[in-house]
C-alpha cells in the first residue's frame, strides 16, 4: 500500500517517531521489570542478602512477579509472603542462610504496604498497554509507509530513526542531570505518579528493607544506560538510511 500525499507521509513519519521515543522509553522496563537475575544482583549490591534471608526473599519476588502480572490478588500477597531476618553473623559471604542460622522473627508487608504494590501495578498496567499499543501502531505505519522505490521507505524509516533517538538523547542527557539530586527526582516521581502519597514507609518496614533506595537508583541507572544504547543503535541506523542513496550513488 502506497502513501500517495506528502503531507499524510509526513504525518505517518510524525506519529512513528512518538510510537518510537515510548518504544525506546519503556523497553528497557519491559526487559528489567519481572528480570529474577537482575534482582538477585539488586539486592546482593545493596546489601539485602545481608538483613533477609536470601531464599525468602527471592521466593517474595517471584510472587511479586505474578502480582504485577495480576497472576495474585492482593490479599494472597498478604499471607503469602514471610521473609525471614538473616543471622548477620553468620552471613559474611551472603550465602543461603539454613534455618539454624536464622533468626526466628519474619517479616510481613503491611496493609499500607500492599496498597502501594497495588498502585505500582495498575501504573505497569498503564505503561505496558501503552507500550505494546506502540509497538503495533510503528508496525502497521511502517508498513503503510512501504513504497515501490525502497530507497524512499529506507529514507522516511532513517527519519523516523533520527528523531526519535535524538529526542530521546536529548531527554536522556536532561535525566542525568536531574538524576545527580536523584532523591528529589524520586521524591517528584512519586508525587506526580502516586498523588495519594501511599508511598513513604518507616526505615524498619519490609518494603523498604526489601527495595532500599540504592536499588532503585541502579535501577534507574540501568534503565537509563539501556535507553541510551538503544537510541544511539537506532540514529546511527537512521544515519545509514537517510543516507543510503548517497551511499548506493557512490558505491555505483
Amino acid at each position: 500500500m502506497q502513501i500517495k500525499t506528502g503531507k499524510i507521509k509526513k504525518t505517518f513519519i510524525f506519529i512513528n517517531s512518538i510510537l518510537l521515543i515510548i518504544i525506546i522509553l519503556f523497553t528497557p522496563l519491559a526487559c528489567h521489570v519481572c528480570n529474577r537475575g537482575y534482582y538477585e544482583n539488586l539486592y546482593e549490591n545493596n546489601g539485602v542478602f545481608s538483613v533477609l534471608n536470601k531464599n525468602d526473599v527471592m521466593d517474595a519476588t517471584e510472587k511479586i512477579f505474578k502480582f504485577f502480572k495480576y497472576e495474585l490478588e492482593p490479599k494472597t500477597l498478604d499471607y503469602s509472603i514471610k521473609i525471614r531476618y538473616s543471622d548477620e553473623s553468620s552471613n559474611d559471604n551472603n550465602s543461603n542462610i539454613s534455618d539454624n542460622n536464622t533468626v526466628a522473627a519474619a517479616a510481613s508487608f503491611r496493609p499500607d504496604e500492599i496498597s502501594h504494590l497495588s498502585d505500582v501495578r495498575k501504573l505497569l498496567l498503564k505503561i505496558f498497554i501503552l507500550y505494546f499499543v506502540s509497538i503495533i501502531l510503528f508496525v502497521v505505519i511502517t508498513f503503510l509507509l512501504v513504497e515501490k522505490n525502497i530507497k524512499n521507505f529506507f529514507r522516511n524509516l532513517g527519519i523516523i530513526f533520527t528523531i526519535s533517538s535524538s529526542f530521546m538523547l536529548l531527554f536522556i542527557i536532561a535525566l542525568y542531570f536531574l538524576g545527580q539530586n536523584f532523591p528529589s527526582l524520586f521524591e517528584n516521581f512519586h508525587t506526580l505518579f502516586f498523588p495519594q502519597g501511599n508511598y513513604a514507609f518507616s526505615p524498619g518496614s519490609l518494603i523498604i528493607t526489601l527495595f532500599p533506595y540504592g536499588f532503585f537508583y541502579d535501577f534507574f541507572a540501568r534503565l537509563i544506560v539501556c535507553s541510551s544504547l538503544l537510541s544511539i543503535v537506532l540514529l546511527a541506523s537512521g544515519i545509514i538510511g537517510i543516507n543510503l542513496p548517497k551511499i548506493k550513488k557512490n558505491s555505483n
